[in-house]
């Protein structure tokens, strides 16, 4: 489990200013997530966030680093 504060920052957001105070509902699929917090004047205000599905080469250069790391503890 990861921070939505911590999610939104690696993906280049700044939340300067930002505090998420709350999140209050998830879609199902686990991509948009809303809640509320306060804003950099200090009001309380709703927010989305939409979280981009990883892509296909991210999640090709993951599985093929894995298996070089296994690779190289059998050869051992």
């Amino acid at each position: 489990m990861r921070s939505v504060e911590d999610v939104l920052t690696a993906l280049g957001i700044d939340l300067a200013g930002w505090t998420l105070v709350s999140a209050k509902d998830i879609s199902a699929d686990g991509n948009t997530v809303v809640g509320f917090g306060l804003n950099p004047s200090g009001d309380t205000e709703a927010w989305i966030a939409v979280i981009p599905e990883p892509s296909s080469a991210l999640l090709l250069a993951s599985g093929l680093a894995a298996l070089a790391v296994k690779r190289r503890a059998m050869s051992r």
